[in-house]
């Protein structure tokens, strides 16, 4: 369970960076009742801040960090209360759009993969001790695995509009290489236009069976009819040649991997969270409680996504 605490700092690390405005810079603590912030029509109850302080410090102690008491650990809280608070904040973005979109994970599915951890612990017990050596608890996990799959389920939803309206506009007469230099998260192939080269059978064979037998699929100077799903994400394929040597092939892929942690969120899907957050700052529905003196509205314009790019929309109706 370890793993999963660390991908849990790594989250409130990167929302740290990403929202400037967010939270208390006093180190002041949370008041002991109500809830801690509020977004859109969804309330973040204390417990779950709790819960998520908990946890992270735990995680913190068990790396050696500042020891209550010690020089530095106060400041060290503030921080960190800051960046559980914002992590919060996202996750509620997330959660409200996949309600929205009926994609949200049910209780059923929470449990499901609390289930599989558990017999892959070797029982409940073995696992709620392994929580525990970990500083976690079964709450925890319950909050850490609904907030993976909400985000998994609204980045796949993004990446498939994404990359279909990628496929749209190469069809109404766009640039394949201008738009892979744009969107593509292929870093390799990007700024070549989108060019992988010549892939042979046996090159072909050893990768993903799916983008393999997709390649294959078209012939020469065809492009795909609609993305298709492997392993990395949504693939916009188009095959120029095929000769003795193996397939001239030209790739936009929309990032949406599988497994799915934060550390892979691409950058687009950052940016329409940071947009919603914008949005919802704009129509008064963004407030933290715990903290008069900051509030986490961005106070600059966010920068615009591309058009490809689907972002959630908070409105009252929601």
């Amino acid at each position: 369970m370890t793993t999963r605490v660390r991908l849990a700092a790594a989250a409130g690390a990167l929302l740290l960076a990403v929202l400037p405005g967010c939270g208390s810079s006093s180190g002041g603590a949370p008041s002991p009742q109500g809830p801690v912030a509020r977004v859109g029509k969804q309330s973040i109850p204390r417990s779950q801040f709790d819960l998520r302080m908990a946890s992270a410090l735990a995680a913190i102690a068990q790396g050696g960090g500042p020891q209550q008491g010690s020089s530095g650990y106060d400041a060290m809280v503030s921080k960190l209360r800051a960046s559980v608070l914002k992590s919060l904040i996202i996750d509620s973005v997330i959660a409200q759009e996949a309600q929205f979109r009926h994609i949200a994970a049910s209780d059923a599915d929470v449990q499901a993969e609390v289930d599989a951890d558990s017999r892959g612990s070797g029982g409940l017990g073995a696992l709620q001790t392994q929580l525990a050596e970990a500083g976690g608890s079964l709450d925890q996990l319950r909050d850490e695995i609904r907030a993976r799959l909400n985000e998994q389920r609204l980045e796949d939803a993004f990446a498939k509009e994404r990359a279909t309206a990628i496929v749209n506009e190469l069809r109404g007469g766009g640039d394949f290489a201008a738009l892979a230099r744009q969107l593509s998260d292929d870093t390799v192939a990007r700024d070549k236009g989108g060019d992988v080269g010549v892939l042979s059978d046996a090159r072909l064979a050893s990768g993903d069976s799916i983008f393999a037998g997709a390649v294959r699929a078209l012939a020469a100077g065809q492009l795909v009819a609609a993305p298709v799903r492997d392993d990395a994400g949504y693939e916009v394929l188009r095959v120029d040649a095929v000769t003795a040597a193996g397939h001239a092939v030209h790739r936009i892929l929309v990032a949406a991997p599988k497994p799915y942690t934060v550390k892979e969120r691409p950058d687009w899907f950052l940016q329409s969270l940071l947009d919603a957050i914008a949005q919802y700052c704009r129509q008064g529905q963004l407030s933290v409680l715990i903290a008069s003196s900051e509030q986490p509205c961005i106070s600059a314009s966010a920068s615009p996504a591309p058009s490809t790019s689907p972002s959630p929309s908070p409105s009252p109706s929601r």
